[in-house]
């Protein structure tokens, strides 16, 4: 069986797939969703402060992206996209199965394909590291 997910897990998936969805134009509300999953992470007992960080890191992070991307939304992009939206909006806010993610990113190019092999210019800590985490913090608390 597959080990349970992490609120943080859970918090970066609903963050990426609701801004991959919104700028694909998917007809959807990203604020009923997010709502949605806030409810469901207070009901599981979590510290929803720090998830709501994570959440915004992950849906802003991803917006960002999508917009320098003219060619974001591809057919590929777009069924993937699809189906974990009708997961989220039916209340499954689990991310799929690590093996699943990494037999996508084969298959695909990875959950989000270039957005993270493009050159940067940032000397920064590298994204999801521990350093990493801690400067989005610090951004947040600023």
């Amino acid at each position: 069986m597959a080990p349970a997910s992490t609120p943080t897990d859970r918090a970066f998936f609903v963050g990426s797939v609701s801004a991959r969805a919104a700028k694909c134009g998917y007809n959807f509300d990203p604020a009923k969703l997010k709502a949605s999953y806030m409810a469901n992470e207070m009901g599981r007992g979590t510290d929803t402060s720090q998830i709501e960080k994570i959440y915004n890191v992950a849906y802003n992070g991803v917006m960002k992206a999508a917009v320098e991307d003219p060619n974001y939304c591809s057919d590929r992009k777009t069924q993937a996209i699809k189906t974990d939206l009708n997961r989220l909006l039916a209340g499954d806010f689990e991310p799929p199965q690590k093996a699943m993610v990494a037999q996508k990113a084969e298959d695909e190019g990875g959950f989000f394909d270039d957005f993270f092999s493009g050159s940067s210019n940032d000397s920064g800590p590298s994204f999801g590291s521990g350093d990493w985490w801690e400067s989005q913090a610090e951004k947040a608390g600023k």
